[in-house]
């Protein structure tokens, strides 16, 4: 007779947590719809005073020394639409032939090198 009743038990349990979990699951529904149907409305106002900082960074330009030192060749990107631009060849300028290190000519790339 125990044996009936106990599995009984277990099958009313499993059952009101199967309930419980379809009733929890339908509740962050309710609360999570309007967080995904709303949250932009919310979140934009906050984002707009970034949005001229964004528009002011986002050209950018490469100035890369040539081997003699005295040329440079410029390269521009545009963060926006993705487009790298040559601007040509020229005289460096005193900003691009600075160096990290005082005494040492920068011979190509680096990491952290200003």
């Amino acid at each position: 007779m125990a044996g009936p009743s106990s599995r009984a038990r277990r099958y009313e349990q499993r059952t009101k947590t199967t309930r419980l979990a379809i009733v929890l699951s339908l509740f962050l529904a309710l609360l999570a719809s309007p967080l995904l149907i709303g949250g932009r409305s919310f979140i934009d106002p906050l984002l707009q005073p970034a949005a001229p900082a964004r528009e002011v960074n986002r050209a950018g330009s490469i100035v890369v020394t040539m081997p003699g030192g005295t040329l440079c060749r410029r390269l521009s990107f545009d963060n926006k639409t993705a487009e790298l631009s040559e601007s040509g060849v020229g005289r460096c300028t005193q900003t691009a032939l600075q160096t990290s290190e005082p005494g040492r000519a920068v011979n190509g790339f680096a990491w952290g090198a200003r």
